[in-house]
């Protein structure tokens, strides 16, 4: 077992969540930008997107590190490592506050739009009970009092985390057709959006562009843990497959497809190009930190795209 100490804590709670969100940021800003139908940015969508990211991946990495210190007694008596916990609780607690206020501005859509995508994401390792589910229902139906009582036996739970391959595929139905979502409904509730998105881009792009992008991210990420999530059992894509490489040549595949589909974006056909580039250069050896490139193999491309279009408004 790794040791605990405030480094490793203030990576986990904190830029992690925040650099991995700064994503989420630069993809909200583009989309906002793009369907905006007067060119400007809306702050509120970008709030809520990046917020709802910080909540799901702080509250998981939260809930992780609480079971690693509490494992460990050493830890209990150790003020230091305490003191992470409140200020994690805290930055949370802050993130909750800037979601709530983002979505009191907005129709009722986003709210709804909001938690269809947030909610998987916070359930993401919580084990769900089938037999809570049935008793809720025989409740709702009228028929828990009819019903002779059952001997107990043990209820299938699941667990998301434990679906093979679905990190990969709730990363990009969330980060890539949820902030779409989001997005379309604080414009469309305001009146603001457009009917013809601005070359070269179009709403089949962000949608496809993004959903790709994140599901391979987050089947790299799984490259690197490969020998952990091999021996503890994690059904991820590379321990389905057996082998990193045959993992490197699917992610490459992914990228190059969606790079030679929309071939007359430069800036998707860059973002492919520099992702798949990454997929060769990480490996499982690669320290963790250096994967967060991975993550962000579209925000280079998307600050690219908005200076190029602020220079052609300047001159």
């Amino acid at each position: 077992m790794s040791i605990l100490t405030t480094t490793k804590l203030a990576d986990e709670l904190f830029l992690r969540p925040i650099v991995i969100s700064m994503n989420s940021f630069a993809l909200s800003t583009l989309m906002s930008y793009v369907m905006s139908a007067n060119g400007c940015i809306d702050w509120r969508p970008i709030t809520i997107c990046v917020t709802s990211d910080i909540l799901a991946m702080g509250a998981d990495h939260l809930k992780d590190k609480e079971e690693e210190f509490s494992s460990d007694r050493n830890n209990v008596n150790d003020p230091r490592l305490a003191s992470w916990f409140i200020y994690a609780r805290t930055f949370l607690a802050a993130s909750v506050v800037l979601l709530a206020l983002a979505l009191s501005q907005c129709p009722i859509s986003t709210l709804l739009t909001t938690a269809a995508f947030v909610a998987p994401a916070l359930l993401w390792t919580t084990p769900i009970s089938f037999k809570k589910f049935a008793l809720i229902s025989r409740r709702l139906l009228g028929k828990f009092s009819r019903d002779k009582p059952q001997p107990s036996t043990s209820a299938p739970v699941l667990v998301i985390k434990r679906i093979p391959g679905m990190k990969a595929i709730f990363n990009g139905i969330i980060r890539g057709c949820g902030i779409y979502a989001v997005i379309l409904s604080v414009l469309s509730g305001s009146g603001n959006l457009t009917n013809t998105l601005p070359s070269p881009w179009s709403v089949v792009q962000l949608i496809v562009w993004s959903t790709v992008n994140r599901s391979c991210h987050a089947i790299m990420t799984d490259v690197r843990d490969f020998e952990d999530d091999m021996k503890a059992g994690v059904p991820t894509i590379p321990v389905l497959l057996g082998s990193i490489l045959k993992t490197k040549v699917i992610l490459t595949t992914c990228h190059m497809l969606v790079m030679l589909a929309f071939i007359e974006n430069p800036y998707i056909m860059g973002s492919c190009i520099f992702a798949a580039a990454l997929v060769w250069i990480l490996g499982k050896n690669s320290p963790k930190k250096a994967f967060l490139f991975s993550s962000h193999s579209q925000s280079l491309f998307i600050i690219w795209y908005l200076l190029v279009r602020k220079y052609l408004q300047l001159y």
